[in-house]
């Protein structure tokens, strides 16, 4: 179809190649779309150019992996695909020729349906996502010339990305291999934008940094569609990060209170695909389909012409023209990053008052880093330019900065908390016996681990860490973040500056301004949480403390992770340290025995096989040395896991060294 509206000035006259353009559809990611018109021998044909930015072309490996987009997207021949026609470059410019579909995508025929009261019945759902499957299986399934398969992943299956045309066909577009690849390239990372709403399609391992194959397609296709039974988005939060844990945790409380009102059946085939774990997960899109099959029961001719009847209503209503009926939802203003500015940043000037002594004047970030280190703390009162001095509690944004255990009614003294159920002597009980002890028993609440002026506070849940503070300057998520070089020091600098917008919220003051891509920060955020854990098992001094039944502070960023991973990182750091010396010198010729009776829990804990097999051979007593050899890796790939694994076995108590 023709637009009835004349180009925008800023792409007249425009052509790439021998097409001329008649819109611009979207820009974002790596690359801008276009509507086109080319002349060919038999008339004028429409399709959508997608074309490099200019600021990406240049970049080597950046223009390999469109090269390689266009290399693969040739390969796949489906109906359910926008179909590749060709590709070429124009003033060192790659571009792609895309099949143009007249139609809606999903996205805005969803905000259609949902502006005008109205949802997709459970039948249709099941037929338009059955189509959407068919055409990820026939992406998931493609070969190379030579018929090998070649592992493709759309890696981004969205409702943007999901084309119903005008005769209620549903087509899979916008293969944006080179663009879902740019995002996991470091250098690229930073630069390559997501469309907002975009991540709420990530599946689970994506968000954790972890491998992916076809199974992050069928989770995504399953939020697609268990928002069109529910009529709204399934991932929501106050920001992009609470979106991402939700995601991380796989916490779909929406969908799961729609059963009862939807299809037992159908209720539970997206709940399955919904599964956190990629191992529990429906394993394809077919078989995923074929769940989906008992509840597409309308007559595919009936059900595409009530597709198509929605589509042309939507398309007529919301708007008219070209733009309604172009192959993907503008996205400009979604997509374009903000400049960072400091031109309008509040300057911000703080005193603090202790007993009769006034501190300062404070920077806001200056006095943040104070409260941080509890240099400033609850019991102070905080006057802001120059106004009447109030209990530090009342600065919201400031507050949040306090150690929790300082704002706990429990552990709220300053000097120490209450009277604790445990005290440990790190100097004689290392880390990882003591969080090991916790593991094994469950045990829920706080463990303060405080050296010095050092303190750090591990919050856990049935035994496993869940959110870690720190007093320690360097361990603050700014430094951590400079340090592993995600953000250089001066784009800290303008973040602090401007942090009093964003409620004191680093994290999405820094993904506000552009500076960092929300995922890589809920990784790094999670890496810096659990460094903070495993550099206590270096502590060779010190106290650690355990508060039974401290519950877990709400504004923590829980930390996700397997406690037994983190014990085993723990064990190996301490390896490499010397710190182990004295448990492994001269004892490798000595007998050790599984302790009789076995510490609390250990039966019932979830140890895997090799740890469990090492515990029923030291039974009848081994020597230390044939332990070591029998937890050893065959493979050589984990060198250290022999001697790791038999010294967590004694730090658990789990078995016992002959002296």
């Amino acid at each position: 179809m023709r637009s009835s509206r004349p180009p925008p000035p800023s792409l007249v006259p425009l052509r790439i190649g021998s097409f001329d353009i008649v819109e611009r559809i979207a820009v974002g990611g790596m690359s801008e779309v276009f509507r086109a018109e080319e002349r060919t021998r038999t008339g004028t044909r429409t399709v959508v150019l997608k074309r490099m930015l200019p600021s990406l072309a240049v970049d080597g490996a950046a223009r390999e992996m469109f090269e390689e987009e266009a290399r693969l997207g040739a390969l796949i021949d489906h109906a359910g695909v926008v179909k590749l026609l060709g590709s070429g470059e124009h003033e060192g410019q790659p571009y792609l020729v895309l099949e143009h579909v007249p139609g809606l995508d999903l996205w805005r025929l969803s905000r259609w349906l949902t502006r005008h009261g109205r949802r997709l019945e459970p039948t249709l759902v099941a037929h338009a996502g059955r189509q959407l499957l068919a055409a990820l299986d026939a992406v998931h399934d493609t070969v190379d010339g030579a018929g090998r398969p070649v592992g493709l992943v759309h890696r981004d299956v969205s409702p943007s990305n999901i084309l119903v045309s005008m005769q209620g066909y549903v087509k899979l577009i916008d293969f944006g291999i080179a663009e879902a690849r740019a995002r996991e390239t470091p250098h690229l990372a930073s630069v390559v934008t997501r469309p907002k709403g975009k991540l709420g399609y990530l599946a689970p391992e994506q968000v954790r940094g972890e491998s992916t194959d076809r199974r992050v397609d069928v989770f995504a296709a399953a939020v697609v569609i268990a928002e069109l039974l529910l009529g709204r988005p399934l991932f929501t939060g106050g920001s992009e990060l609470a979106i991402l844990l939700a995601i991380r945790d796989a916490e779909i409380r929406p969908f799961a209170e729609l059963a009862g009102r939807i299809p037992d059946g159908l209720h539970g085939a997206i709940c399955r695909a919904l599964h956190a774990d990629p191992a529990k997960r429906t394993p394809t899109a077919e078989a995923l389909a074929a769940e989906l099959a008992p509840f597409d029961r309308e007559p595919p001719r009936s059900a595409r012409a009530r597709l198509a009847s929605l589509v042309s209503e939507a398309a007529g209503t919301a708007v008219s023209g070209a733009v309604a009926l172009s192959a993907k939802a503008p996205a400009a203003d979604e997509a374009t990053a903000r400049e960072p500015t400091t031109h309008d940043a509040p300057t911000l000037e703080y005193r603090v008052m202790r007993g009769s002594t006034v501190l300062g004047p404070f920077t806001y970030a200056k006095l943040v880093e104070a409260i941080a280190t509890r240099d400033v703390d609850v019991g102070d009162s905080i006057s802001e330019q120059g106004g009447p001095f109030l209990p530090l509690a009342q600065f919201t944004s400031l507050f949040r900065h306090l150690p929790p255990s300082s704002k706990d009614e429990t552990t709220r003294r300053q000097d120490r908390p209450t009277a604790s159920e445990e005290v440990h002597d790190l100097a004689r009980v290392p880390l990882a016996a003591v969080l090991g002890a916790l593991l094994l028993a469950r045990e829920s609440g706080l463990l303060l681990c405080s050296r010095g002026s050092a303190r750090k506070e591990v919050y856990l849940s049935e035994g496993v860490p869940e959110f870690v503070s720190s007093n320690v300057a360097s361990e603050l998520l700014g430094e951590f973040l400079v340090t592993r070089g995600l953000v250089a020091r001066d784009e800290l600098d303008l973040a602090l500056a401007v942090m009093p917008r964003f409620e004191g919220r680093l994290g999405e003051t820094l993904i506000a301004l552009g500076l960092v891509d929300p995922v890589h920060l809920v990784r790094e955020i999670g890496a810096q949480v659990e460094e903070r854990v495993l550099e206590l098992f270096e502590w060779t001094s010190g106290r650690a403390e355990f508060y039974r039944g401290v519950p877990r502070p709400s504004e923590g960023f829980p930390l996700g992770i397997d406690p037994w991973r983190l014990l085993r990182c723990g064990v190996e750091r301490r390896l490499a340290l010397g710190l182990e010396t004295d448990l492994l010198e001269g004892r490798l010729g000595q007998f050790v025995r599984a302790a009789r009776p076995a510490p609390r829990g250990l039966e019932e804990a979830s140890l895997d096989a090799t740890l469990r097999g090492a515990i029923e051979r030291a039974r009848a007593g081994v020597l230390f040395g044939d332990l070591v050899a029998l937890l050893d890796d065959p493979s050589h790939r984990d060198p250290q896991r022999g001697v790791r694994d038999a010294v967590l076995l004694v730090r658990l108590g789990a078995l016992l060294v002959s002296p």
